[in-house]
């Protein structure tokens, strides 16, 4: 009977372990991009995925409290800017909360956030601790090619991060420039660039192929910063956008959370980009699966149910963009088809 009783109170002493909660942060000081509510709305759909509480914030009153900050696991700086969102003693206690182990994503503008002083142009040098955190300042005149031409990036090396971004993956973006800004020596790129066309119609050395998405180590903490996310429909259309970023917060989120999403299996796709056939292999069960694949909007464009897989799948009645495909009991993995 005593053991029985024992047993009952130790039981009742273990601690319910909470979600692991996430702060999306927004406030600017700086250029609005005016992408705060989608990419909330995406932050929240990957919560979903994850398993976990992604609150919004654009006040930056969290900061204000350091018992508030150390409820978070993560940080996401979403098209943050300017050097006055945080006061004095908020830098403080961002700046405890990552010594502490704190992560962070970084997203477009954030590189636009807190200057370094040894970057050119305006308002450099008000807190170096966060360019150098995050990795980089962009440059000024230019910050960026002319609009959102649409160039090629490739991966580089291997990172959860990236692993549902196509090898070559063809995208229209606000490419930044970092050579007469400041770009950390420790990062580690995931995504490259290739050579871009400057504003004034001339190739600059700034044009130079580029890092736009990395990541960092520093101490007990994990950043990854992405130079994409601009324009909205990143956050509303864009499937492998959004899977990047998925897998970027899974992987700041790892060793503070069981999220096993990450580690499910889910298909691999050959070739990605495709313009024909593409290839599908799992690497578990081969046997009567139920494929489903999404254009950029969710709306399923094909379902049917297969006998076997490998296989192969004819694509070419897919329009030129960006797809999803699902296979029942599997992760989605994002797609190009390209022409």
């Amino acid at each position: 009977m005593r053991r029985s009783l024992f047993w009952v109170v130790l039981v009742s002493s273990i601690p319910l372990i909470a979600q692991p909660r996430v702060l999306h942060f927004t406030r600017t000081s700086g250029f609005d991009h005016g992408t705060r509510a989608v990419s909330y709305a995406m932050f929240q759909s990957i919560a979903t995925d994850l398993g976990v509480v992604v609150d919004d914030d654009a006040t930056s009153d969290p900061f204000s409290d350091p018992a508030t900050l150390a409820q978070y696991a993560v940080i996401i700086f979403s098209n943050t800017s300017g050097n006055a969102i945080l006061d004095a003693q908020q830098r403080t206690h961002f700046e405890q909360w990552v010594a502490n182990g704190g992560r962070v994503l970084g997203i477009h503008a954030a590189s636009d956030t807190y200057r370094h002083s040894t970057a050119n142009g305006n308002n450099t040098g008000t807190w170096d601790f966060f360019p150098e955190l995050i990795g980089a300042s962009v440059q000024e005149a230019p910050n960026h090619v002319d609009g959102t031409p649409t160039y090629t990036m490739q991966r580089v090396g291997a990172h959860p991060a990236t692993y549902n971004v196509p090898d070559q993956w063809v995208k229209a973006e606000e490419y930044y420039y970092w050579e007469n800004g400041y770009f950390a020596e420790l990062n580690t790129p995931m995504l490259i660039v290739e050579e871009t066309v400057g504003p004034n119609g001339q190739v600059n050395s700034y044009d130079a192929p580029r890092p736009m998405s990395w990541y960092r180590t520093p101490g007990s903490s994990r950043v990854v910063y992405t130079a994409l996310g601009h324009a909205q429909e990143n956050y509303t259309s864009d499937l492998i956008f959004r899977a990047h970023l998925r897998d970027a917060l899974g992987w700041l989120l790892e060793g503070v959370t069981s999220v096993a999403e990450r580690f499910a299996p889910r298909p691999s796709l050959f070739p990605n980009p495709v313009d024909d056939l593409l290839t599908i292999s799992l690497d578990t069960g081969s046997l009567h699966h139920r494929l489903t694949v999404r254009d950029a909007t969710g709306r399923a464009v094909l379902q049917q149910r297969v006998a076997r897989i490998p296989m192969q799948l004819d694509v070419r009645m897919l329009a030129p963009g960006s797809y999803s495909i699902g296979v029942e009991g599997h992760v989605t993995t994002p797609f190009l088809v390209v022409r």
